[in-house]
C-alpha cells in the first residue's frame, strides 16, 4: 500500500506530509488541498436489459463494465500528472443521462433491494483503489446516489448497506479512502428516503466513523447540494470534513457559499478541510475555490444527456466516435483528457499545482 491519506486541520496530508506541499499560486497557498474529480461511472453497470444497450460503445456495439473500469484505471497516472490528487467514485453511480425513460429505469447500483453484494462491482472498485493507490491518488467513494439508493427495501437496510460496506473497505488495507456516504444529501432529492435528509444523515456518517478495523476509521461526511445548500446542525457538527456541491454557481456565488460554511459555529469550532467534489466544467470556479482556501471537483457530464447547468449539455447529441466521446459521466466514458472542455481544465489544472 503506497498511499495514505490523513487530515491535518484544513489541510489533506498524504503519507504524512501536506499536498502540494510549498505551493502557490497566484499568492494563495495550493499545499494541503485536494484538488479532484467526480468520475462517478468508473464501476458502472446496468442490470436492467431494457437499457443496458444505451450504454454501447461506439467502436464495439456493446457495453462492456470491465472495460469501463480497466479504461478508468489506466488514465489515472496521466491525471495524476497534471495535479489531480483524487477522483470521486460511486457504488450507485450518478445520472447517466437524465431522459425520464431512461433515467427511471437503469439500475446501476452494487447492492440489490434487499442489500446483498453485487460482488462484480467490489471486484472493479478493488482494481480501482488498487491503481490508485499507486499512482498516489485518493478515492473518495459515494455509497449512496437517490435514485438507486430508492430501491432499497428500507432504513435498516440502508445502514446495514452502510456498515458492510465501510468494512469492506477497511479489509481492503487501502488508505487511501475517504467516504461521501450520499450524494447530495438534500430534502429535494431525497423526499421518499427520510433517514437520508439533512436533519438525519449524521447517522449514517457515525456509522462509517464508528465501523473500525484494528483501531482505525475511514474519514467521512456526505456531499451537500449546489446551489445555496450547506451541510447543518448535527451534520455539520460530525462529519470530518465538508463536501459542498458547486453546481449552477457562478464564481461569486461559490466564494459566497464558501464563506457562509466557513462562518458557522460548527466549522469554527471544528475547522475542518472543504472539499467541493462536484461542481462545473469552469475553471474560474475551481480558481475561486483555491482562492478561498478550499478543493474543488471537476464534473464533466457530456453531451447527449439532457443535462443542463450552467453549461448546456442540449447542444448537440451523443457523439459518434468513441474518440470524440465527451464528459466523464454520460455513457459510454472516453476516460482520456481528449476534448477541449477536459484539456481546458487538465491545463489549468497544471498551471495551479505545477503537476505536483
Amino acid at each position: 500500500m503506497a498511499t495514505e491519506i490523513a487530515l491535518d486541520g484544513t489541510k489533506w496530508l498524504v503519507n504524512g506530509r501536506p499536498t502540494y506541499e510549498g505551493r502557490e499560486w497566484n499568492g494563495h497557498p495550493v499545499e494541503g488541498l485536494l484538488l479532484n474529480s467526480r468520475m462517478i461511472q468508473a464501476v458502472f453497470d446496468d442490470c436492467c436489459p431494457d437499457t443496458r444497450t444505451l450504454w454501447s460503445y461506439p467502436d464495439t456495439g456493446e457495453w462492456d463494465p470491465d472495460r469501463n473500469t480497466d479504461e478508468f484505471c489506466a488514465h489515472l497516472p496521466e491525471y495524476r500528472e497534471h495535479g489531480l490528487r483524487a477522483v470521486t467514485v460511486g457504488l450507485q453511480g450518478g445520472g447517466a443521462v437524465f431522459i425520464p425513460e431512461v433515467y427511471d429505469n437503469y439500475v446501476n447500483s452494487a447492492y440489490r433491494p434487499d442489500g446483498s453484494f453485487r460482488e462484480p462491482y467490489f471486484e472493479r472498485l478493488a482494481r480501482v483503489l488498487r491503481a490508485a493507490d499507486d499512482c498516489g491518488m485518493v478515492l473518495i467513494v459515494n455509497y449512496f446516489y437517490w435514485k438507486q439508493a430508492a430501491r432499497i427495501e428500507d432504513e435498516e437496510v440502508l445502514r446495514d448497506v452502510t456498515r458492510r460496506v465501510t468494512e469492506w473497505l477497511l479489509r481492503t488495507g487501502h488508505r487511501n479512502i475517504l467516504v461521501d456516504v450520499a450524494n447530495e444529501s438534500h430534502p429535494g432529492l431525497w423526499s421518499d428516503i427520510p433517514c437520508m435528509q439533512p436533519d438525519r444523515i449524521h447517522e449514517f456518517i457515525r456509522i462509517v466513523q464508528e465501523t473500525t478495523l484494528d483501531g482505525r476509521r475511514l474519514p467521512a461526511g456526505s456531499s451537500s447540494g449546489g446551489g445555496a445548500s450547506l451541510p447543518r446542525d448535527r451534520w455539520l457538527a460530525t462529519e470530518d470534513f465538508s463536501m459542498p456541491h458547486g453546481n449552477g454557481c457562478t464564481p461569486e456565488q461559490l466564494r459566497d457559499k464558501l464563506r457562509t460554511l466557513k462562518a458557522t459555529d460548527q466549522y469554527r469550532e471544528h475547522p475542518r478541510p472543504i472539499v467541493v467534489n462536484e461542481d462545473s466544467v469552469f475553471v474560474e470556479n475551481l480558481e475561486a475555490a483555491v482562492e478561498e482556501y478550499c478543493s474543488w471537483g471537476f464534473y464533466c457530464q457530456g453531451y447527449g444527456s439532457e443535462y443542463q447547468d450552467r453549461m448546456n449539455w442540449k447542444e448537440q447529441g451523443r457523439e459518434n466516435r468513441w474518440e470524440e466521446l465527451s464528459g466523464y459521466q454520460t455513457l459510454p466514458v472516453n476516460w482520456g483528457i481528449n476534448t477541449p472542455i477536459k484539456r481546458a481544465f487538465f491545463g489549468r489544472l497544471k498551471e495551479i499545482t505545477g503537476g505536483a
